[in-house]
């Protein structure tokens, strides 16, 4: 009597100490555990997904009974007849830890403690824990339910493959809902939780399916199952999903769209809270500006043998910021088969070429040997694991046969902004720059329609006539004669055909008629985030833009003078469906809808006759502009239907010479993006706004002429088209030009 006193007196004193120290159960009960952030195209298909743990929330009702089975039989068979503790498994397991030895090998846990254990304690093995452990149970299984406690457990276990519960797991291995498993899915699922890495079907097959057949024999003695049903689950082959990572589908949006949440709303929120995105990304429309951009990119490498003389050096400074990103990037991922990644050669020897990725050392097997491509220390290039890479240091690499060139596109309406696709590059495994909404670049004579809508905003008209001349400026103390591309000049020229046919000459004497702090001006109503320089060089589009923020200002010409905010994300709900945010479309006019109209229905010339007649045929009214750079260093194609307006961008990062141009390189991209676009659209017209005037005009001179004869059907401002027989206003500008006769002479004499 004495000695039971004293153990209970003792037991009383240890029961107190650990009672002090225990956490409370409310954070089971009010259980909130991480959630994945998933971002949705237009039609509700996940393309990404954003989180810490990996986990979807899904009700008790939604897991269907042969799964919840499958877990009990293989964890705790007797979970609905005990009160949260099992004395017999506690005891055998006892015994067999005596066994051996007095180490820890077995823990006789039940469902109801592996939820304690996993929301309140640590996972240190040790007798005070159990004890610690047994206490909450017995106290959860006072508050909750055991369907609430069996729901907890199956929504927050880990399962492998960065899967925490059953949801993330069904996915995860099988691509499906956990509604949707079958017996034989779910017996290899509940055969996880004792050890995921082991048993991971992925690494261990022939181990999981040991660990499968073990859970239904134990689902048959418990009675769960018949034999029948046991062995053909046994005999059910089984096929695992692709492993998908966080970007499924349009990778450059998807990190665009998380960079601009986590921004909003703290890393932690997106990571966490279970955040459902829902975008504008139309799935079709992405794959086919995919596939554009590639296909293009593959054709232009062709026909310069793929730019082997683009490898690049790297700036010393330049090159450790790069390596660091990258070491970062790679570290907690093997290197892949089949996909980029970019290398710098780190030494190059007469035998061998060693190159690092990362934190991988690798060497090239078979570099070039030919003198004028052979590499250099500090050279980048683009490579891929060998056939024949063991894994082993050095890795070994070949070349990777992808072009070196980059391209961009963005696809939005624009009537309501929403981008429904986006392209940043080749390919985002091998650079994750966007060069979509992160690039600027000069978009060239791509700029000239805003320059034109500026002009026409003043006292001119698309029959308005320049002399394209020979002319010399005074620019900041240096001499500079723009050149047209044809390095020929034209004379009398309608702003119609200086656009039609990308006439530089016209287009920097219209800024130089108008003003360049007008123009400056002018073109701050479009949004562009970087500087315009001062100078006449503007109008042939040597400011620095982005694919995005120019396919955002040229929204105005089909929207009728207003710009358009581009849209990503519609609305953003919790993991309960409750809306968080909704955006709603946003514009203002920046332009009058005449000066609109008047741009678009210059540049459908430029489509049917003019630098961009290569992207006939679409069956929709079309309008567009092609742009190039100095020394062909970056080639656009800009254009719109009523209902879909494209930007495309081709060039090299490091701005070397492409030697193509736009209407070369980029409109091809543009128009079989384009085709798919508008597939299936009814054709609809351009509207027309109030207050034009439209005449037939001769359209060399502008002269108005009669209606049905050679002339063209020009749209003016009421008020200001030509009355019938007179000589139209003719713009001789510059001031350093040498002319011969005076061309309003030469006009009067022909008439």
């Amino acid at each position: 009597m004495l000695g039971a006193g004293a153990a209970a007196s003792v037991g009383y004193i240890l029961y107190t100490e650990i009672d002090a120290n225990l956490p409370t159960i409310d954070g089971v009960v009010d259980y909130k555990p991480p959630v994945a952030t998933q971002i949705l195209a237009n039609d509700g298909t996940i393309i990404g997904e954003f989180y810490n743990e990996k986990r979807y929330l899904v009700p008790f009702d939604r897991i269907p009974v042969h799964v919840r089975q499958a877990f009990m039989a293989a964890e705790d068979q007797s979970f609905y007849k005990h009160k949260g503790v099992d004395p017999v498994g506690i005891t055998r397991a006892f015994i067999n830890n005596l066994a051996a030895g007095g180490k820890k090998v077995q823990g006789g846990s039940t469902i109801t403690q592996q939820v304690v254990k996993s929301l309140l304690l640590t996972p240190k093995k040790s007798y005070e824990r159990k004890i610690k452990e047994i206490i909450l149970s017995l106290r959860l299984e006072q508050q909750l339910s055991k369907d609430e406690i069996l729901a907890l457990y199956l929504n927050h276990i880990y399962l492998g493959s960065s899967a925490h519960g059953i949801a993330a797991a069904a996915r995860e291995y099988f691509g499906k809902d956990p509604s949707e498993l079958s017996l034989a899915e779910a017996a290899l699922l509940a055969g996880l939780p004792q050890a995921p890495s082991r048993y991971s079907p992925f690494r261990h097959w022939p181990r999981a399916k040991a660990r499968q057949r073990y859970v239904l024999r134990r689902m048959f003695i418990a009675g769960f199952i018949t034999a029948d049903e046991r062995d053909a689950a046994v005999a059910r082959p089984l096929s695992l999903s692709p492993r998908e990572g966080s970007f499924r589908a349009a990778p450059y949006f998807v990190e665009h769209v998380r960079q601009m949440i986590e921004e909003k709303y703290g890393s932690a929120n997106v990571y966490d809270l279970g955040l459902r995105i829902h975008t504008t990304l139309d799935l079709r429309l992405q794959e086919s500006a995919e596939e554009a951009v590639r296909k293009g990119l593959r054709d232009l490498a062709k026909r310069h043998n793929n730019y082997r003389d683009s490898y690049r050096r790297m700036d010393p400074k330049v090159r450790r910021i790069y390596r660091k990103h990258q070491v970062a990037q790679l570290r907690s991922q093997p290197l892949e088969a089949d996909i980029p990644y970019e290398a710098i050669v780190t030494s190059a020897k007469a035998d061998a070429v060693a190159v690092s990725v990362g934190p991988y050392e690798g060497v090239v097997v078979a570099p070039p040997t030919d003198k004028k491509k052979k590499l250099k220390k500090d050279d980048f290039l683009l490579v891929r694991l060998a056939d024949d890479d063991d894994e082993s240091e050095p890795r070994r690499f070949t070349i990777d046969p992808s072009p070196p060139v980059e391209a961009a596109l963005v696809g939005m309406e624009p009537t309501t902004g929403y981008v429904r696709a986006l392209v940043g590059g080749y390919d985002f495994h091998r650079s994750q720059f966007n060069r979509a909404i992160q690039a600027r670049r000069q978009p060239g004579s791509a700029f000239k329609p805003l320059v034109f809508a500026a002009a026409l905003d003043t006292n001119l008209t698309p029959a308005s006539v320049i002399l394209d001349e020979p002319i010399t400026y005074n620019d900041h103390g240096r001499k500079w004669s723009p050149q047209n591309f044809e390095k020929k000049h034209y004379g009398l020229t309608s702003l119609r055909e200086a656009l039609t046919h990308s006439r530089n000459v016209v287009s920097v004497k219209l800024a130089d008629q108008i003003g360049i702090g007008y123009l400056v001006k002018y073109l701050g109503r479009f949004g562009f985030q970087g500087p315009m320089q001062r100078n006449l060089s503007l109008a042939l589009g040597s400011a620095e833009v982005t694919p995005l923020e120019l396919a955002t200002a040229y929204t105005v010409f089909p929207n009728g003078g207003k710009i358009v905010t581009p849209l990503f994300v519609t609305r953003i709900t919790d993991h309960e469906g409750q809306v968080l945010e909704t955006n709603e479309i946003e514009e203002r006019e920046v332009i009058p809808p005449t000066t609109a109209y008047m741009v678009t229905s210059m540049m459908q010339d430029v489509v049917r006759r003019g630098t961009g007649r290569s992207v006939r045929g679409l069956g929709q009214p079309t309008a567009g502009k092609t742009g190039t750079t100095n020394d062909l260093h970056d080639a656009w194609f800009m254009g719109f239907t009523p209902k879909m307006l494209a930007s495309v961008w081709v060039g090299f990062d490091n701005k070397r010479p492409l030697r193509e141009t736009g209407g070369r390189i980029a409109a091809p991209i543009w128009k079989s993006f384009m085709k798919e676009a508008v597939r299936d659209q009814p054709r609809q017209e351009f509207a027309i706004p109030e207050g034009l005037k439209c005449v037939h005009i001769d359209r060399f001179t502008g002269v108005r002429s009669a209606a049905g004869g050679d002339g063209i059907l020009e749209c003016f401002r009421a008020g200001t088209e030509p009355e019938p027989g007179s000589i139209p206003a003719i713009q001789l500008v510059g001031r350093e030009s040498e002319r011969g006769p005076s061309a309003i002479e030469f006009l009067r004499n022909d008439f």
